[in-house]
């Protein structure tokens, strides 16, 4: 039966026209680089964007504060 024998991927030997041939070193090099870069930004916070979005907040609550008081039945 077909339904159990799934058919195998095909695998081809191709090499890319323009590929570097990649080493160990190379790799490692990488890793280290992006590790770095981790750490830089981990801590990194735009502090302008937090004070803008506690801005929004605020003026938020307090339009809806001024639309609730104002709200007659």
């Amino acid at each position: 039966m077909n339904l159990f024998n799934q058919r195998k991927n095909k695998s081809f030997n191709y090499k890319p026209k323009f590929q570097e041939d990649t080493s160990e070193h190379d790799s490692k090099d990488i890793a280290s680089k992006w590790q770095d870069i981790k750490q830089t930004r981990k801590y990194k916070t735009k502090k302008g964007n937090v004070l803008l979005r506690w801005i929004v907040l605020l003026v938020m609550i307090l339009v809806l504060w001024y639309v609730l008081n104002n709200y007659e039945m």
